[in-house]
């Protein structure tokens, strides 16, 4: 006679373990370019505010906006070159910022910053006073 079968119990699926990654710090991207003083930034924007000259056609229009005026500059203040790269809306005032900025001697460099030019994005206001 045939030995007895022993029912065996069926055994778990084996356990599938995968890596689970581990997120990582972030680190802040590095600066595009030589680093811009607090103090030369706040001596640019002295210079543009004080060298902005609202186009009378604009004010007669009421027209009012902000653009963002990118340059490059040396040492001595020199402008190598410049864009508005998002303009106004209004002609008149995007014109009479390439005006101020045409052939412009900004500020020079003060002694901590190393670099032989920078490259600066800022704004550029009109409001008219209400």
């Amino acid at each position: 006679m045939p030995a007895p079968v022993t029912p065996v119990a069926p055994q778990p699926a084996p356990i599938q373990t995968a890596a689970i990654p581990v997120p990582q710090p972030q680190r802040p991207p590095a600066p595009a370019g030589p680093v811009v003083s607090a103090g030369y930034r706040t001596a640019l924007s002295a210079w543009l505010e004080g060298h902005k000259r609202y186009p009378d056609s604009a004010r007669a229009r009421s027209e009012e906006g902000r653009a963002v005026l990118r340059f490059r500059v040396d040492r001595s203040g020199r402008v190598l070159d410049h864009a508005v790269v998002q303009s106004t809306g209004y002609p008149d005032l995007d014109a009479a910022i390439d005006s101020m900025m045409r052939g412009a001697s900004l500020p020079p460099f003060p002694a901590d910053m190393t670099a032989t030019d920078v490259e600066v994005s800022v704004t550029v206001r009109f409001a008219l006073s209400r």
